[in-house]
């Protein structure tokens, strides 16, 4: 091995060993994407934003499909429904794709994205979308991914006001929930019930599930569901005019809201906590970038001297062989010259009797086509002689014939090629083809076909559409 590729395979390697390890930089896109979804919870939105699109660009960094996924995903849940929507379209659509098999997140992608254009009031759009996260969460088998799509649907279908097929996909998400469902899933379908019934003026059926929803609310002990169907039925209570009632439900709903608040503040110093850990592993990973990044600048000097001084030796060496190899041509030269004077007599004479016999030929063909030129001039049977003068030039082959004899001396297996490459053009799109070989103007091309730069042109343009086909 040469020393300038030993000194390459030195600096190669020793970038190699200074560039991050995959295994840090993963780390803390994962980190990052875990702290992002804490501030989420806790309704901290731009400090989440910001750990978001960390965890997108480190895990870009690392080639982590899913974790760039679930960072995009959650950046386009942060942006929200008054964001710039084609940049929103894009963050979902990329992260459903990169979910992959995945296909429970990937319902769930889809499922947000039709939530999006449902707020837009793109109606086909988002149930063109929830469609196929419908399929992909059947794919998965997640009892859950089906039941959030089939919200969606209902909640589609209750804001178009087709209401009956609203509370008929509400029913489906009620039997998917039947086998493991729970309190808090029983109360959504039915305060949601009551909600598609009141809006359609079914007020029995309404009072129905809403006191059925009461009955279940006021027997389940308290926490963030109950507490928010509180508020429900204070408002309902209030509708119906049961003022007392609406004050009782809505004195609870307030208290669950203080207890929630206090439960937040209590929460802050493990969120806080667990930040500052993400930062010092964050910090500790940019201080060894910083320390390699200075190894790689000190190794890349040395390497770089080395090989201008390697450089300027090669240059040297090429220069001297390149001189001895000149010296020995002229010499090779020198000795090769009087064997080129003794064989130049013989060949001259040779290119002379050559001549000789290829203008005799040439004379003779030429008395000939002037006579039957001559002939031609001064006879009626004009036909007959223009044929024989074609015979002469053409042989017993028409013209495109002979043209193809010639063409493929010049381009060998053309002509069988294109037959077996693009059986469906027609003869004059293949002449077209390969007269193009031969760079015709238009003019020149529609003179020899016999037809108009017009019809050139929409037969190139035909014959192309069919190359490009086939």
């Amino acid at each position: 091995m040469k020393l300038h590729h030993l000194v390459l395979f030195f600096l190669v390697t020793m970038l190699a060993a200074c560039h991050p390890t995959s295994r840090d930089v993963k780390q803390v896109a994962q980190d990052a994407l875990e702290n992002a979804r804490i501030q989420l919870d806790s309704g901290n939105k731009a400090e989440a934003m910001r750990l978001f699109k960390e965890a997108e660009r480190y895990g870009l960094m690392a080639n982590q499909t899913l974790t760039v996924a679930h960072a995009r995903y959650h950046i386009a849940q942060c942006l929200g429904y008054y964001a710039d929507k084609e940049e929103v379209v894009s963050l979902l659509k990329a992260a459903a794709e990169g979910f992959g098999d995945d296909y429970a997140d990937r319902a769930e992608a889809l499922r947000e994205l039709g939530d999006f254009y449902q707020f837009h009031k793109q109606f086909d759009s988002a149930a063109y979308c929830l469609e196929q996260a419908m399929t992909f969460a059947d794919q998965s088998e997640s009892t859950e991914a089906k039941r959030n799509v089939l919200s969606a649907f209902h909640t589609l279908y209750f804001n178009a006001g087709d209401y009956e097929k609203s509370a008929d996909y509400l029913n489906r998400f009620w039997q998917a929930s039947i086998s493991d469902g729970d309190d808090n899933l029983l109360m959504y379908y039915y305060h949601d019930m009551g909600n598609i019934y009141f809006e359609s003026g079914d007020l029995d059926s309404a009072d129905y599930y809403y006191s059925r929803l009461e009955e279940l609310v006021t027997k389940t002990e308290p926490n963030e569901d109950t507490w928010f169907y509180y508020g429900v039925l204070s408002d309902y209570a209030e509708e119906l005019g049961d003022y007392e009632t609406a004050c009782k439900y809505g004195c609870l709903y307030e208290e669950g809201n203080n207890l929630k608040e206090i439960e937040q503040q209590e929460n802050n110093l493990a969120l806080i906590s667990h930040k500052y850990d993400s930062e010092v592993m964050r910090n500790e990973l940019n201080r060894k970038i910083i320390i390699k990044q200075r190894i790689i600048v000190i190794v890349s000097l040395v390497a770089s001297l080395v090989l201008a001084a390697l450089l300027v030796s090669q240059i040297r060496l090429a220069r001297r062989r390149k001189r001895e190899a000149e010296i020995n041509a002229e010499l090779f030269h020198f000795k090769q010259q009087n064997k080129d004077l003794a064989q130049k007599h013989a060949e001259n004479e040779q290119i002379q009797q050559d001549y000789a016999d290829r203008l005799s030929d040439a004379l003779m063909k030429e008395q000939r086509m002037m006579l039957l030129l001559d002939n031609y001039l001064n006879s009626n049977k004009k036909a007959n002689l223009l044929k024989d003068l074609e015979t002469l030039v053409y042989g017993d082959k028409n013209h495109w014939e002979a043209m193809l004899e010639v063409i493929d001396q010049l381009y060998p297996d053309l002509t069988a090629t294109l037959q077996q490459k693009y059986p469906d053009l027609d003869e004059d799109e293949k002449k077209s083809y390969i007269l193009s070989y031969f760079k015709l103007s238009r003019q020149e091309e529609a003179d020899y076909l016999g037809t108009t730069v017009n019809m050139i042109d929409k037969l190139r343009g035909r014959r192309r559409k069919k190359m490009e086909e086939g």
